[in-house]
């Protein structure tokens, strides 16, 4: 699995995403904590605070003997290893601060056996502004070894700004899940309903997050191409894990997702279904660490080591199999034909559930119509798979549209607002005859919006 660093440079880029991508999603449990009022959230958020905290120190040595390495480097920028260390250390120290003011709110509250809000209230301003400098920091990191974001844009197969997203976005998906099954063991083994709700919800927006991440990934592949010192076949392997790991998000998230629709009916979750997510999220997890392994290989030399060695046919692995057996008009159009079934049933299933939430069709409680959201998430199932196939046949078509860019967006957009129908609390008790309360017809207007533009991007591909 590659997850024993072989360097300080290795386990600088294993261990550095951690405070800043992970600080995102325990902010995201934390403010959970709040709206739900839920004591055991808020605690195990303040634990993993100063998990973060004490993450600063091998982020901090780790950072300062990778600079004396990579300064051997002609194409590596001082200049932007020197602003690098600079904003680094003053946003991990921020985060030391964040992770002791956490620990000392969890020492104080054992003894006077509740937690303080003012002591909460100023972890999470000192979180947030911590994640401001990380921001800052991760940017100019970013920079330091990917090439792509340093060439001509006039130069490059595709827009600039994929591969910048893909650097950014990739991280997400990865780092999510290691806090989000964290979290979610935490939730087991407590029995916290809040918890195991708020850990399914992040394992859902994991999956969600890895189609635009596999289509940047795929924009990325053709700014690299031609590079000196970039290896295709490296790339090419890279892609063949992410395909896999698409894969495994799926079944995990979706998983996720469905118990999280069967306990808004119930009231209660299946044993047997927690387990067998947690179970696909381990798996999942394991095949994102060796797809990050190989993509980690593709721009840093500094990472490889004699008994790693790289790939180095250009043309082995699933993924350029696939590429080649798509074009093939016998292969390309049943899989149009299961992409455009697949938006007719989101579409389809978005429409009827947003009008009753808009006011339409009152004569029913929104229950009811809650039940079908099932046909719309095997819609969703349906045109990722057979996307990311069309996508393979033609990508730097695709990827140089106009309109495929937006259309990413609006799926990820789409895809994580229909959250909302199950989650809503207030929405649940609307009854036949009754209005939805105004912020759900706020996101019931933002998911039609978002599957419309879905639909016209897509299929204005062809003309713009």
């Amino acid at each position: 699995m590659h997850l024993i660093p072989q360097s300080a440079s290795h386990f600088h880029l294993l261990v550095s995403i951690f405070p800043s991508i992970g600080l995102i999603f325990v902010l995201g449990f934390y403010v959970t904590g709040f709206a739900t009022d839920d004591a055991a959230t808020k605690r195990s958020c303040l634990v993993l605070f100063v998990v973060l905290g004490l993450l600063a120190i091998p982020t901090y040595v780790s950072g300062d003997r990778s600079m004396a390495a990579l300064s051997q480097d002609p194409k590596i920028s001082q200049d932007l290893m020197s602003i690098h260390f600079g904003w680094g250390v003053t946003s991990l120290a921020l985060l030391v601060l964040t992770g002791a003011t956490a620990l000392i709110e969890l020492w104080r509250s054992r003894r006077a056996e509740r937690l303080s809000n003012d002591a909460l209230h100023l972890v999470l301003g000192l979180a947030l502004v911590t994640l401001a400098l990380m921001v800052i920091t991760g940017e100019v990191g970013w920079e330091i070894n990917h090439h792509e974001l340093r060439l001509d844009p006039a130069a490059q197969r595709t827009p600039q700004a994929w591969s910048h997203v893909h650097i950014i976005l990739n991280h997400f998906p990865t780092v999510g899940f290691v806090f989000a099954l964290v979290f979610y063991i935490a939730a087991l083994v407590m029995n916290n309903v809040v918890m195991k709700r708020a850990s399914l919800v992040v394992f859902v927006v994991c999956a969600i997050l890895g189609v635009p991440t596999y289509v940047t990934g795929a924009a990325s592949m053709w700014a690299l191409t031609g590079v000196a010192g970039i290896s295709r076949a490296a790339i090419n392997a890279h892609r063949d894990m992410a395909l896999w790991t698409l894969f495994g998000l799926a079944f995990t998230g979706v998983t996720a997702w469905i118990e999280l629709w069967r306990f808004r009916h119930l009231g209660r979750f299946s044993n047997r279904s927690l387990y067998l997510i947690l179970a696909f999220a381990v798996i999942t997890l394991g095949v994102m660490a060796e797809t990050g392994h190989r993509g980690g290989q593709i721009n840093h030399p500094e990472i490889h080591v004699a008994t790693d060695p790289l790939p180095t046919d250009p043309k082995a692995g699933v993924s350029p199999a696939i590429e080649s057996l798509i074009n093939h008009v016998i292969w390309f159009v049943p899989w149009q034909t299961v992409h455009f079934f697949g938006f007719s049933l989101i579409f389809g299933t978005a429409l009827a559930v947003s009008l009753r939430v808009l006011g339409f069709w009152k004569s029913m409680p929104f229950s009811a119509v809650h039940r079908i959201l099932p046909l719309g998430v095997f819609g969703v199932v349906m045109n990722v798979f057979s996307g990311m196939l069309i996508l393979l046949a033609d990508s730097s078509r695709y990827l140089n549209a106009t309109t495929f860019a937006p259309k990413t967006a609006l799926i990820t957009i789409g895809a994580i607002a229909v959250l909302y129908f199950s989650l809503s609390e207030r929405l649940w008790t609307v009854k036949a005859g009754e209005d939805a309360p105004m912020s759900a017809k706020w996101v019931a207007a933002l998911v039609l919006l978002s599957w419309a533009g879905v639909i016209m991007g897509g299929r204005l591909i062809p003309y713009v």
